[in-house]
């Protein structure tokens, strides 16, 4: 689910910004003050976007990182100590198998709505390099070593939520690097937080938005594929796999057949049916529970007539010269005031 809307993304900006040093042992916890990001912001901005698809979440009733944030929001005289309290619930649930890095908080503001992130960033040793003047015009180079970074490395962004507070309690995108399919509990713990549908929800959602789109544009896609794409959606979905945050279109390729440009028309189309039921960008695993496989065939001919057939039974219905056959041995025949099939 894209967490910012229409021109928020690009309107995002930092309002106030603080990190904490956790880890693994009591000691590695360590408070620190606010800090302007100053000519850093873009950096950090920059690493929230990227938070930006991810798996929708809902509070629960009790959460208390939702009421830690709502008193910042109400008064912002209490995000230092509430940001701390949030550091010390991270670091209290994250146990002994944390790796020590920086627990960060922003509040954000984007195109008049408030918003905050969290983030997790894991310690990365980065050694640096500098130049000096040595002999025979060549550079004399000295190296050191950096412990605790920030880096552009995305996988080093381990954690990460966004959020925005509502008077039904709040809506949350979560993002976990390690597995983007299935946030660590710890975190969804810390976060009081429950996903907002299921994988199995998940995968019906994607299995009724590509058949929608597919059967709305007959023109975009192979008399095969229009006639098939019951069968084709619950085979794509049926065969496992995942999707991540950057490739759903993957599915829809599976469905087609093919892989399709990027700038396909069927693309734009899926894309802005997934974007209408909060699923663009939602990393899923595939779970067919939900999902209805094909259990009949239907013909409409040019006259209107609708002929419905069991999967089971198709081979009795052959189309010769854009005909219809039924080649099966009549058993009765009656008027009807009923237009359904």
């Amino acid at each position: 689910m894209a967490f910012f809307e229409g021109d928020q993304v690009s309107a995002v900006s930092i309002e106030r910004m603080v990190f904490h040093l956790v880890g693994p042992r009591p000691e590695d916890m360590v408070w620190l003050e606010e800090i302007n990001p100053g000519r850093f912001s873009d950096f950090f901005i920059d690493r929230i976007r990227s938070v930006n698809n991810g798996l929708p979440y809902v509070f629960s009733d009790a959460s208390a990182t939702r009421e830690r944030l709502r008193r910042i929001a109400t008064d912002s005289k209490h995000f230092q100590t509430e940001s701390e309290k949030l550091a010390e619930d991270f670091q209290r649930l994250h146990g002994g198998s944390a790796a020590a890095g920086a627990f960060l908080l922003f509040q954000l503001a984007a195109a008049g709505a408030q918003f905050f992130a969290l983030l997790k960033y894991d310690d990365e040793k980065v050694l640096t390099y500098e130049l000096a003047e040595g002999r025979g015009g060549r550079k004399k180079v000295s190296l050191d070593a950096l412990e605790r970074t920030f880096v552009q490395n995305r996988d080093a962004l381990q954690k990460s939520a966004l959020v925005k507070l509502t008077e039904a309690g709040g809506e949350l995108t979560v993002l976990d690097r390690r597995n983007q399919q299935n946030v660590a509990r710890y975190f969804e713990n810390f976060l009081d937080a429950v996903r907002q549908f299921d994988d199995a929800e998940a995968t019906r959602k994607m299995v009724d938005v590509t058949r929608q789109v597919i059967r709305e544009n007959r023109d975009l896609v192979s008399p095969q594929v229009y006639q098939e794409v019951t069968k084709r959606t619950f085979d794509a979905a049926s065969a496992g796999g995942q999707v991540g945050v950057d490739d759903q279109k993957s599915f829809l390729d599976t469905v087609v057949g093919q892989a399709l440009p990027p700038d396909h028309p069927l693309v734009a189309k899926f894309q802005s049916a997934l974007r209408k039921q909060r699923l663009d960008g939602t990393p899923i695993k595939f779970d067919v529970s939900n999902v209805r496989p094909p259990s009949t065939l239907r013909y409409r001919t040019k006259n209107g007539i609708q002929i419905r057939v069991p999967s089971e039974l198709k081979k009795v219905v052959t189309v010769e010269a854009n005909r219809i056959i039924i080649n099966d041995p009549l058993d009765v025949s009656y008027d009807d005031t009923d237009t359904r099939l």
